[in-house]
C-alpha cells in the first residue's frame, strides 16, 4: 500500500506518488552536496584515481536519494573492466568517501569513448 503526502493510503481517486519524510530526505540531501561541494570530494577523487593510474574524466556525476543511497557514476578511458580493476577504482572511490565523512557510494563506472 503507498501513501501519500499526509499518510492516506492512495486510492484510485488521490496521486499514485509515495513520499515519506520528504522534507527531512530533501534537508539530508542537501547537507550530503554541501559536503561534496566544500570537501572538493569530486578534486579528491578524479586526484587519487589518477595518482593510481587511471584516467578519469574531469567531472562525476552523484545521485543521491538518502544518506544511504548515493550513487556516484564515473567516466574513465581505457580501464581493462576486469573485476580486480573495477574493485580498486571502487575502494579508492569509497576509501576517499569516507576520509571526507560521507560513508560509501554505488559507484557506476563508463568508458570514456574517443571520437
Amino acid at each position: 500500500m503507498f501513501f501519500n503526502r499526509n499518510s492516506q493510503p492512495v486510492t484510485e481517486t488521490t496521486p499514485y506518488t509515495f513520499v515519506s519524510n520528504s522534507e527531512e530526505q530533501l534537508k539530508e540531501v542537501e547537507e550530503i552536496n554541501k559536503k561534496i561541494e566544500e570537501t572538493e570530494l569530486t578534486k579528491k577523487i578524479i586526484n587519487g584515481l589518477t595518482e593510481n593510474g587511471f584516467s578519469p574524466d574531469k567531472r562525476i556525476q552523484y545521485t543521491i536519494y538518502s544518506p544511504e543511497k548515493k550513487v556516484l557514476t564515473i567516466s574513465l578511458s581505457n580501464f581493462d573492466r576486469e573485476d580486480k580493476t573495477i574493485n580498486k577504482i571502487i575502494d579508492i572511490i569509497n576509501t576517499i568517501t569516507k576520509e571526507n565523512n560521507l560513508n560509501t557510494f554505488s559507484v557506476e563506472l563508463s568508458e570514456t569513448k574517443k571520437e
